[in-house]
């Protein structure tokens, strides 16, 4: 799998076989923005850059499912869905160590079950899984609807992403409740709509890479920014929204990167993103969860967290990471050499 679930995706490359640095550099910043979304940045929390959305991930691994023989495609789905589920099974076991579920609640909130089938992951503090049980699902979805329209009609999977907002606008204005929902991070708004705006453009690469993405980039940025304005006025500033921001932004921040394949070519980024960044993923929610536990035990540790808890949190992560792949290394060495005893 060439984003979240796989280490190391060996090489990634364009339809004519060039090495695609940038999408290495784009695994990298969005390894970090997802770091930056659970734990604080203090003094830059303004800093993000506009369509950096976790989203991505999924994209990128759409764009990498794509193959002009849809047989392959579906051996390919196959092979990558056998690759998730025991990184599920593994991180369930971990993340519920780390902050088990009240199981007496699945006894008496019923809809416990239907987040469950949902979203799949155990309880709310989770947070890795609700990614990794989308991108399971997503999937399938995928498969399936490939299967049945035999690879027509992709785009159309990408409106999906606009319930998203529209589910947000529905809670505020008709029941009276937070924007916020649990409920928006699913595999249908999320996973469906990305892994096909990733298909859809490794399908239409060359014609997509003759448009001008940094000009469309901006403009769809200023538009973005006017919605969440006029939406702000609209809302006393309750429930800022904005539909660009859905998908046509990430999809311009998506194709600025692709068209600048040689985009951070031999640099650490380059490497955190295609060996690191899925490992930093599975790790970065647990690290924050050890680190906030300690911190009513020492004031610097909580100053530390609160001052820049998400640059702690993601290098703290990533040294995990590279043990992780050294001890895996060693671990393969002493196989092979015993193997070859034999």
């Amino acid at each position: 799998m060439e984003t979240v679930v796989s280490r190391d995706v060996g090489q990634v490359h364009s339809q004519r076989g060039k090495t695609v640095s940038s999408l290495y550099v784009l695994k990298a910043l969005l390894a970090f923005t997802v770091v930056a979304a659970h734990c604080p940045l203090g003094l830059v929390s303004w800093l993000q850059l506009p369509g950096l959305h976790v989203n991505l991930f999924f994209t990128i691994t759409g764009y990498f499912l794509f193959r002009e023989d849809r047989d392959k495609v579906y051996k390919h789905i196959g092979k990558s869905i056998k690759k998730v589920i025991p990184i599920i099974l593994a991180l369930q076991v971990i993340y519920y160590c780390l902050a088990p579920f009240p199981l007496g609640s699945i006894f008496s909130i019923y809809w416990v079950y239907f987040r469950w089938i949902l979203l799949g992951f155990v309880h709310f503090e989770t947070g890795p899984l609700w990614y990794m049980n989308a991108l399971l699902y997503g999937l399938l979805f995928l498969w399936g609807y490939l299967k049945v329209f035999k690879g027509r009609y992709v785009p159309l999977l990408m409106a999906f992403s606009l319930l998203w907002t529209a589910w947000t606008l529905v809670r505020f204005f008709l029941l009276n409740e937070p924007m916020d929902s649990v409920f928006q991070f699913n595999f249908l708004t999320r996973a469906v709509p990305f892994l096909a705006m990733g298909y859809w453009i490794r399908s239409r690469e060359e014609q997509l890479l003759k448009y001008n993405w940094l000009t469309l980039y901006l403009l769809l940025l200023l538009a973005s920014g006017l919605e969440y304005a006029l939406s702000g006025v609209a809302t006393d500033g309750r429930a800022p929204f904005s539909f660009m921001d859905a998908i046509p932004v990430p999809f311009a921040l998506f194709m600025l990167f692709l068209k600048c394949k040689d985009l951070g070519h031999g640099t650490p980024l380059e490497v955190v993103g295609a060996r690191y960044s899925a490992m930093i993923y599975y790790v970065h929610y647990a690290v924050k969860l050890l680190w906030v536990g300690l911190n009513d035990t020492h004031p610097m540790l909580r100053s530390l967290y609160d001052n820049g808890g998400a640059i702690f949190v993601f290098f703290i992560s990533l040294v995990i990471a590279v043990v992780i792949e050294r001890g895996e290394l060693i671990v393969k060495r002493l196989y092979g050499r015993v193997r070859g005893k034999l």
